[in-house]
């Protein structure tokens, strides 16, 4: 990358040899020169510059992709896990412990639907990835039955949304309440009532922490119009929606 800044300066700096040429022997040859050079340069720089993000995007491309095999690989971690549970329960004629795992893995998979539903790709893909990644932090995500946000929100309403969710999120992450609590866990509920779009987002079992949570969503969303509330149990945010 610092070759490329470097190649980027030198190239346009280069033309300074032909056009001080051409000043000083003004002649046709000269500002032939002169106009060969800067068409090699611009040449030169529009390769580099196509290079530079084709570089760039194979990049993203990479870091992206070993993204989404770690989120496969926790997934698939916890897919074996399960069915190891299944099949040991079923060995032993636990056949009320199978149940027990069959009814969660079935009650988090309609969770994780009605997520998607949701209607912001931006916050579902955010959801259902940091749920892949996290090991730190429980996330217990909640949406109403019918919720579909889609055109009801504006653009900063979205982003807003999407914002309070991820400071929330990473506030009791990285605050190191989390590691202090038995079983660190934040409950996000999506809903909508009264013409307004609905979050709670409260650290479940770990009232230190609300107060943590609720001032950096606070802060994440101090530039939008929108109405932000403390409560005992975590943090209450209202957005306004269009018909």
């Amino acid at each position: 990358m610092k070759r490329w800044r470097d190649l980027s300066v030198l190239m346009p700096l280069s033309t300074l040899v032909p056009l001080i040429l051409a000043w000083i022997f003004p002649n046709v040859m000269m500002f032939i020169l002169l106009g060969a050079w800067l068409v090699a340069v611009f040449f030169l720089l529009s390769r580099q510059e196509k290079h530079r993000r084709d570089q760039e995007v194979r990049e993203l491309r990479q870091t992206t992709q070993q993204f989404f095999l770690n989120v496969l690989s926790h997934q698939r971690h916890d897919w074996m896990n399960d069915l190891q549970l299944i099949f040991g329960y079923a060995k032993m004629g636990k056949l009320e412990r199978v149940e027990e795992i069959v009814v969660r893995v079935s009650s988090d998979m309609h969770k994780e639907s009605r997520i998607a539903k949701i209607g912001l790709p931006e916050l579902v893909f955010y959801l259902m990835t940091i749920k892949g990644e996290n090991r730190e932090v429980a996330l217990h995500i909640y949406a109403d039955e019918d919720l579909h946000y889609a055109g009801s929100l504006t653009s900063d309403d979205e982003e807003g949304l999407i914002r309070a969710v991820r400071a929330g999120i990473a506030a009791y992450r990285y605050s190191g309440l989390a590691a202090q609590a038995a079983e660190p866990a934040l409950r996000i509920v999506f809903g909508e009532e009264g013409g307004e779009a609905t979050l709670f987002i409260e650290p479940e079992n770990d009232p230190q922490a609300v107060s943590v949570v609720h001032h950096a969503v606070e802060e994440a969303l101090a530039s939008c119009n929108v109405s932000t509330e403390a409560s005992d149990r975590g943090t209450y945010i209202r957005w306004k929606l269009s018909n």
